[in-house]
């Protein structure tokens, strides 16, 4: 079979099956989200192996399948920094560093110390604590956007402390690479070449690699930070405007599709940080545009119809558990340091920063699962022979555990009570409840009768297309 039938049937196969069980599970009350993980992971190596049938034989088919999948990251990334509350992420930025911060310090302690206890020498413990620093945002915000929370101040925090993350993941990276003599790292962009360079051609830098490595990646960082925002907060608008006066049709959406993939481009080579990153800071700048109710429905039709399915499904076929035999308490140990190192760093530094332990906890369990970086770190130590066949297969395992285990939990976090969601919600309303014997709400619309709140405060609410009568949103909390 051509190249081109076998992606079309593999796409065919991988999107019936993940829509429907993603559709299957929504009706239980289970994350969508993790019915296309858990089809990926039913149809993997593990299991039905379906990259490796006779049908699929030559591997174009499974490589484009992943570029695919790759794309879909960056859609989703991009629609996350669309929902995106501006106001909210700016007054949260003191909040998501710390949290940031805590959450790349206590899961490297934490793993590096677990590692060399279980045996490992102290390269390698170093590398299996930076292989659980770095988080995934991508299943958090699939997550929160099927829940609703995307403008919530959990996802503000939790957003923006995985962007910083990821970059303070880069540096956990460059320590790893400059502390291990045979490590060989196929960098990309400007960068590695600009700290090349300067060790070549200046002898102080010859002599201190690592502070040459970091000084030239904060540089670079900032500098795609400064331009990337800039130039789309300045030009966006503008561009737009002239896309929409063009006779070609859905010029706007296909012009945006490319800018997509030249911030996450920029992303990797001007800043050296991840691709999803630039797709990110993109859809942040769109959240302030007036044209993005325009470019949100676009995209959602084309992220949530095609592209991020796929992203899910892939996560799944990555996984082969066949390599863990033997190594299940090493995987149980590094799950649970995994686990605990994102869930108590980041829930205790969000706690220390003001919120209460509801809303803490839930930032907690949004930054757990672990993706690019973890695999990005775990593929270095493989190559240079620190990790060995069962570290790399316990690592893809956590990665992949993380993954299927924030949804629920960030899910079931969502659901505690917090005084400060009721709170969030009357200055959403820009209104204030007083409590009184006797009160009159209004219904929804004009044609309903008005409920009354007996001297109990013994609300009754009518629910119409997301919000009560009083004109919270649906999933504010209402003191009984």
């Amino acid at each position: 079979m051509q190249p081109g039938l076998q992606l079309a049937l593999l796409v065919a196969i991988l999107l019936l099956a993940g829509e429907g069980v993603a559709s299957l599970f929504s009706r239980v009350g289970i994350p969508p989200i993790r019915g296309g993980l858990g089809v990926g992971v039913m149809l993997g190596p593990g299991a039905v192996t379906l990259l490796h049938m006779h049908l699929f034989q030559g591997g174009e088919a499974s490589s484009a399948l992943l570029l695919m999948a790759q794309v879909g990251g960056l859609v989703l990334m991009f629609i996350a920094g669309l929902e995106t509350d501006i106001d909210r992420m700016r007054e949260a930025s003191v909040t998501a560093f710390l949290v940031a911060l805590s959450g790349v310090i206590w899961p490297f302690l934490l793993g590096a110390g677990v590692g060399h206890l279980l045996g490992l020498s102290w390269p390698s413990a170093f590398f299996m604590g930076g292989a659980l620093t770095a988080t995934s945002v991508s299943i958090s915000a699939r997550t929160l956007m099927d829940a609703g929370k995307m403008a919530s101040t959990e996802a503000t925090v939790i957003l923006g402390a995985a962007v910083i993350d990821d970059v303070m993941g880069l540096f956990v990276l460059a320590f790893l690479a400059a502390s291990s003599s045979t490590a060989k790292v196929h960098a990309f962009g400007m960068a590695p070449m600009a700290s090349t360079l300067l060790q070549q051609h200046l002898g102080p830098a010859a002599h201190h690699p690592l502070i040459v490595q970091m000084c030239v990646i904060s540089a670079c960082v900032a500098l795609f930070f400064w331009i990337g925002y800039g130039a789309a907060h300045k030009f966006l608008d503008p561009l737009i405007l002239q896309l929409r006066k063009l006779s070609a049709n859905e010029a706007v959406p296909s012009c945006v599709f490319a800018l997509i993939m030249m911030y996450a481009i920029s992303a990797e080579w001007v800043g050296s940080v991840a691709g999803i990153t630039g797709a990110y800071l993109l859809g942040y700048v769109f959240a302030g545009s007036e044209y993005k109710a325009d470019v949100e429905r676009s995209f959602h039709a084309i992220g949530h119809g095609l592209f991020i399915p796929l992203f899910f499904v892939a996560i799944g076929l990555s996984s082969d558990y066949r390599a863990l035999a033997g190594h299940w308490t090493l995987l149980a140990l590094v799950f649970v340091v995994a686990v605990l190192g994102k869930l108590v760093g980041c829930g205790l530094a969000a706690l220390a920063s003001g919120m209460d332990w509801v809303r803490s906890l839930r930032i907690g369990c949004g930054m757990v699962s672990r993706g690019e970086v973890g695999l990005i770190v775990t593929a270095m130590g493989a190559s240079t022979g620190i990790f060995g066949r069962s570290e790399v297969a316990v690592m893809v395992a956590v990665v992949l555990l993380t993954t299927l285990l924030t949804p629920l939990a960030l899910r079931a976090a969502f659901n505690l009570k917090s005084d400060e969601d009721f709170e969030a919600g009357m200055e959403l309303d820009g209104s204030l409840m007083v409590a009184a014997p006797e009160i009159s709400v209004g219904a929804a619309t004009g044609d309903e009768s008005a409920e009354e709140v007996s001297e109990e405060t013994s609300y009754r609410i009518s629910v119409d297309r997301g919000k009560n009568s009083l004109g919270f949103p649906e999933n504010a909390a209402i003191p009984e």
